[in-house]
């Protein structure tokens, strides 16, 4: 495998855990675009423009610049799935429910770069049964990333194979949160919580 390089990720799910993942991102520089449902009144990026102006007032920050929060791009899944194709990391960080997981990796699954790493910040679902609605050329790319809250301040990261994760992929994605996220790795097995 060539070496991984991430010039753009996605993140899918502008909650608590999705918006500061983001803000961790830009804070080392890697351009994001952030995801969300389309709010139902007003702009269709409300709900991810809300979390984004959200980071600013987070204590402890999860911006090092709070200007750096314009350097997270807002979208969302009716408008903006094409913008996934720009993206070679994709870390989803929606609610942990199997169903709404499941339901929003078919939908994007069409949209996904073909190098892309697709991973799910989950710590209470199977890795492996997440897996099973991705179509057969996404599943050895795709595994569990989890970061622990807040993730600019905590150290640690879980990386989760699952079955079909081919290890170098492994290996490549964990060079990268250990070198431009400065995060420690440990691989964990695929036991939810």
């Amino acid at each position: 495998m060539n070496r991984f390089n991430v010039r753009k990720v996605a993140v899918l799910g502008a909650g608590v855990m999705g918006a500061q993942i983001a803000a961790h991102l830009v804070n080392v520089k890697v351009p994001v675009v952030l995801f969300d449902l389309p709010a139902k009144e007003g702009a269709k990026n409300g709900i991810v423009t809300k979390a984004i102006d959200g980071l600013k007032k987070l204590k402890p920050a999860p911006l090092g610049v709070a200007e750096d929060a314009a350097l997270i791009q807002a979208a969302n899944y009716e408008e903006h799935l094409a913008l996934l194709g720009e993206c070679d990391l994709v870390i989803e960080a929606i609610a942990e429910r199997m169903d709404w997981k499941l339901d929003l990796y078919r939908k994007i699954a069409p949209f996904v770069a073909p190098q892309a790493i697709v991973a799910s910040n989950t710590s209470g679902l199977s890795i492996t049964k997440l897996s099973e609605a991705l179509p057969e050329a996404i599943k050895p790319r795709f595994c569990g990333i989890h970061f622990f809250n807040p993730p600019r301040y905590m150290h640690l990261v879980e990386l989760i194979a699952q079955k079909d994760t081919d290890p170098a992929l492994l290996d490549a994605l964990e060079t990268f949160v250990v070198t431009t996220l400065g995060k420690g790795v440990v691989r964990a097995k695929d036991t939810p919580n």
